[in-house]
């Protein structure tokens, strides 16, 4: 085999040759950092919009819900007083509820109702949450009984079987009206 020998200028060219697709290189790299930068940014502005929506969604929800709610609490408990949104501080940390009903005298009951645009296992968190803590905020209250509701435009069969074995009551929107999906044997925690 023959080894070819290059002469000073071309092998200067091969140089300026291997420059060039270098500094190409670089600028297809800046251009595509420059894409991804901007891709990134359209990423996280679609994160907040969608949260956003999400929140806005989650806010017509319960305004959907509150008059049916109230309704509804009135003629299966029987309560006296109702109050939505209703949210107290308590040095740093602090309780905030979609809904409230109060019933007064001898039966002295509470239903606290928590309000999702859809259902899923972190309402159940958050409802136990809030009960665990609301004698805290609400001493006043303190020796009624509480209880606790999910509220859901809809449910599965399977998520009202684990909204009702956790104890709370499942409620849904039917024929326009909020409703209970509570089975006969149904039997609702007391906190």
């Amino acid at each position: 085999m023959q080894e070819k020998t290059l002469t000073y200028e071309q092998l200067i060219n091969l140089f300026q040759e291997d420059r060039k697709q270098f500094q190409e290189i670089k600028e297809a790299q800046a251009k595509t950092d420059a894409q991804l930068a901007e891709t990134n940014r359209y990423i996280k502005e679609l994160g907040i919009q969608i949260g956003g929506v999400h929140s806005s969604f989650g806010k017509f929800t319960e305004e959907l819900f509150m008059s049916s709610l109230e309704l509804m609490m009135k003629s299966n408990f029987g309560i006296q007083s109702f109050d939505s949104n209703p949210s107290r501080k308590l040095d740093s940390d602090s309780i905030e509820i979609d809904a409230m009903g109060i019933i007064n005298g001898s039966v002295n009951k509470v239903y606290i109702a928590e309000i999702k645009s859809n259902y899923s296992k972190k309402a159940l968190k958050q409802l136990n949450k809030i009960l665990d803590k609301f004698n805290s905020f609400y001493p006043e209250l303190s020796d009624k009984k509480k209880f606790g509701i999910i509220a859901v435009p809809f449910l599965k069969d399977e998520q009202i079987k684990e909204i009702s074995n956790a104890g709370f009551y499942p409620a849904v929107f039917k024929n326009d009206m909020l409703v209970l999906q509570t089975s006969k044997n149904f039997k609702a925690k007391a906190f």
